[in-house]
């Protein structure tokens, strides 16, 4: 007798982290959310719901988005080549990915300026867990203070 197992995989995991693709995404979180400046990044923070408000009013939008945490980058041509900035990009994914149980239901823009490439994985993860923190902690603070 010989019986034969099928294995059936489903993707039950969703995407956890996906990135902005248009320019109107992109200008959103420009237009209405928070910023955070240090000396080599700008990180733009807006949460997941207010974008999505916000994309329900743009006609002809079908994008449907599953993932926790949206993020997008702006790293221009001077900050180095295309190896170099790919590199930044994923060592950017890879620090939120592990802080995406703290940050979960937002959209960064990471805007990088022209000295970052000095910095090491660890030093760029100390700044980007400090601000993005922060950039929580100021949402949270503004809807408390607002309430009435």
């Amino acid at each position: 007798m010989h019986q034969s197992k099928t294995i059936i995989l489903y993707n039950t995991k969703q995407k956890q982290i996906d990135t902005l693709k248009n320019s109107f995404e992109f200008e959103i979180v420009f237009k209405h959310g928070m910023r955070f400046n240090k000396d080599f990044m700008a990180i733009y923070a807006m949460p997941l719901h207010d974008f999505l408000t916000h994309l329900c009013k743009k006609k002809r939008y079908n994008r449907k988005i599953e993932s926790h945490l949206l993020l997008g980058f702006s790293i221009n041509k001077k900050v180095a080549k295309a190896c170099k900035r790919n590199l930044l990009r994923r060592r950017i994914k890879a620090i939120m990915q592990g802080l995406i149980d703290i940050l979960q239901d937002y959209i960064f823009i990471f805007v990088c300026r022209k000295g970052i490439m000095e910095y090491d994985f660890n030093a760029l993860a100390k700044h980007i867990a400090y601000s993005t923190k922060k950039l929580v902690q100021q949402k949270h603070k503004a809807k408390t203070t607002y309430k009435k």
